[in-house]
């Protein structure tokens, strides 16, 4: 008897084929832009903190004298310079009636006006709080006599004469605003769009 082996030549159970699994599709845009998004709301967060401690380094720095009272400054420079009241209640508007007085005590000094500050500039720095009443123009730099005379000023108060805080303020927040909007409206379409794709294309795999 003769024995043979091979594949079988007739009927049988047909051979089955297992399905091949595709690889995912990537999506697009990557979760790589999460981490671009966090970094400019850093970027925004940092600006305005570097930004804040140079305006508070200014501040620290202006010349002062008490009101009711009077001291002598240098003012390095000609050109404008803002005075501001600073005593408790004063970020709030809270000024006392006076005068303020400036007369040059050098040779090299000169004024040229003092008028009422048109727009105010508040600042809050710990505890000390200001607010812009008054705005001076020298001509030429010097050493100055600041006589302050008010009625009701606490005890305490002060004039600060200084540079115009409005275009520090404008600095420190709006860049800072701008990128931290920016990533947080980036971050959200981001996640939009990928929640979008994500969508798309999970429908071949859910109407099989």
């Amino acid at each position: 008897m003769t024995a043979s082996t091979g594949p079988p030549t007739g009927g049988g159970a047909t051979n089955a084929t297992a399905p091949i699994s595709m690889p995912a599709a990537k999506i697009r845009p990557g979760r790589v832009w999460y981490w671009v998004a966090l970094a400019v709301f850093l970027a925004g967060v940092a600006w305005a903190v570097v930004a804040l401690v140079v305006l508070f380094g200014r501040v620290d720095s202006f010349p002062r004298v008490p009101t009711p009272g009077q001291g002598v400054i240098s003012l390095t420079h000609s050109g404008g310079y803002v005075i501001y009241y600073e005593g408790p209640g004063a970020s709030n508007g809270d000024v006392p009636a006076g005068n303020v007085k400036v007369t040059p005590v050098s040779g090299s000094g000169a004024v040229k006006s003092i008028t009422s500050s048109s727009g105010s500039v508040t600042y809050q720095i710990g505890s000390r709080e200001g607010i812009s009443v008054a705005n001076l123009q020298i001509a030429a730099p010097g050493r100055f006599l600041v006589q302050a005379t008010s009625s009701g000023a606490p005890r305490g108060s002060h004039l600060a004469i200084g540079s115009n805080l409005a275009g520090g303020i404008f600095a420190a927040v709006v860049p800072s605003l701008v990128l931290i909007l920016a990533a947080i409206v980036g971050a959200v379409a981001v996640g939009a769009v990928r929640h979008t794709r994500i969508r798309r294309a999970r429908l071949p795999q859910l109407m099989r």
